[in-house]
């Protein structure tokens, strides 16, 4: 198989998932957000009261649609501040994380072209031989106002600041700058030079 596979790793509110969805679609290749996957599980925990799970499975990649154990969780019913704090807390247990790095691997198996896909230990953990590493990042101040304006967030940039503290500091694959990474701070950048700086590394491969 000779599919592409670029890593978006970085921060929250940096843009992954902007970028993600528009260089995947300029290139033909399938786009997946791990953060999403932890947050329909978190909500499917906060919802049922539950914390385990038999199955899920990705229904809609556009808009992002997950259906576990039967229920319908789409991308923009995500994005809350008890969902940014409990998708946070699942992401620490060494079990949830080998459950969505499962289902990862399992889409780029099976996809047909290759796969764009973002997260915060994408390129240093789930795929390591990536072809292209990408790492993301901005200020905290513009992060936070990034992720104001996403699907009506209500997380401030207090809830910001401890999630990313919990993603840098937890004990399982926490978040670094992958090896062999392009880093790329677009504080100051639009989407489309981000998209022709990462463009313009792949035809450097």
């Amino acid at each position: 198989m000779n599919s592409k596979l670029i890593t978006l790793d970085g921060p929250s509110g940096v843009g992954k998932t902007t970028i993600g969805k528009k260089l995947a679609y300029d290139l033909n290749l399938d786009f997946i957000s791990s953060g999403m996957l932890y947050r329909a599980i978190a909500s499917h925990f906060d919802i049922k009261g539950v914390n385990s799970f038999n199955e899920i499975q990705l229904t809609s990649k556009e808009p992002i649609t997950f259906v576990i154990d039967g229920e319908t969780y789409t991308e923009k019913l995500l994005y809350s501040s008890k969902i940014n704090e409990k998708s946070s807390e699942i992401a620490q247990q060494i079990e949830i994380r080998q459950i969505v790095s499962n289902v990862l691997r399992f889409l780029f198996e099976s996809s047909s072209n290759g796969l764009v896909v973002e997260g915060r230990d994408m390129g240093s953990v789930v795929f390591q031989d990536a072809d292209l590493k990408i790492y993301l990042d901005a200020s905290e101040s513009t992060r936070s106002k990034r992720r104001l304006a996403q699907s009506g967030s209500k997380e401030s940039i207090e809830d910001l600041r401890n999630r990313d503290l919990r993603d840098i500091n937890r004990k399982n694959s926490p978040l670094v700058v992958p090896e062999d990474a392009l880093v790329i701070d677009n504080e100051n950048m639009t989407i489309e030079d981000v998209i022709k700086k990462i463009k313009e590394n792949l035809k450097l491969q």
